[in-house]
């Protein structure tokens, strides 16, 4: 197998490291155990850490033979990039499960590809449920009781 070498500027592999520490983290959050082709990627990469003197960012942990990010710089990359991409997707994810349930509840279970015409209901309905949540938030969903 063929080895890939890259040279880079400090900044390109600050870079680097902040978006293999982000791509790590989301394939591994919600896993019970790590992929490993993932970690091992995020280890090499973080084993240079030296050579862009990053050695406030960066260290050895000897004791269980990993890199790691300084627990600040973690935190910050998390608040900067997880946090706001948390918030996107959550309104995304709501939006579109409502009009999915409001799309059931039109034409019944859907199988297979839409229509057109159920295509434009589609978004006509994730728009007003949009613009109503950009308006309102989360103050006026309300659900029956049964």
């Amino acid at each position: 197998m063929a080895n890939v070498k890259l040279e880079m500027t400090k900044e390109q592999y600050e870079t680097l490291v902040e978006a293999v520490f982000l791509g790590t983290w989301m394939v591994n959050s919600t896993k019970m155990e790590l992929d490993e082709a993932f970690e091992d990627v995020r280890e090499l990469v973080l084993s240079k850490y030296k050579e862009a003197n990053l050695e406030d960012r960066i260290s050895y942990q000897e004791q269980i033979g990993v890199h790691d990010l300084d627990v600040d710089y973690e935190s910050k990359l998390l608040d900067t990039y997880v946090e706001e991409y948390d918030e996107f997707s959550f309104w995304d994810k709501l939006v579109e499960k409502l009009a999915q349930k409001e799309m059931t509840e039109l034409y019944g279970t859907l199988d297979g590809e839409m229509t057109e015409e159920q295509m434009e209901k589609r978004l006509e309905i994730e728009e007003r449920i949009g613009r109503k949540l950009e308006e309102t938030g989360v103050t006026r969903l309300s659900f029956d009781n049964e």
